[in-house]
């Protein structure tokens, strides 16, 4: 081949090589660009799926505490409605009724009791137990609030 194809070689080396450099430096330099904008909106999507995230559980919270809040206004609303009936009951009749077979039973035990004359001492029981427990349930349920007392 001789020095002139030598020379050629050597040429055509040195010329490939820096082509390689170059092509291999402008790859790099996208590379990093491309990096740093998938970097960038990683970034931001983290950020939304967190923002979003928090939206979410913010509405699970809502959920719970409207369950919580509910649940505990039926509580008082039966409360209130038993010691409503607690106090329509209060003229207590031991007479026959259609209802379960204890109401017979029960009827024969006041029969039974009429000289003692204690009824009127039941129904304060009564009104006073249900009022007690009304009140204690009242109190209950408005100290529910965040972190009690």
């Amino acid at each position: 081949m001789g020095i002139v194809g030598d020379a050629l070689s050597w040429l055509g080396d040195v010329i490939s090589d820096a082509v390689d450099w170059l092509l291999e430096g402008i790859r790099g330099f996208f590379q990093t660009i491309i990096d740093v904008i998938v970097g960038f909106f990683e970034v931001i999507f983290a950020i939304i799926q967190g923002l979003l995230y928090v939206i979410y559980m913010i509405g699970v919270l809502a959920v719970k505490l409207f369950h919580v809040i509910f649940e505990a206004a039926k509580m008082l609303w039966s409360l209130v409605e038993g010691f409503a009936r607690t106090l329509a009951s209060l003229n207590y009749d031991t007479q026959a009724t259609a209802g379960h077979g204890y109401s017979e039973l029960i009827g024969k035990i006041f029969d039974k009791l009429q000289p003692l004359q204690i009824e009127p001492i039941a129904y304060v029981l009564l009104f006073m137990l249900w009022f007690i427990t009304a009140i204690s349930a009242i109190k209950l349920i408005s100290s529910i609030r965040i972190g009690g007392d």
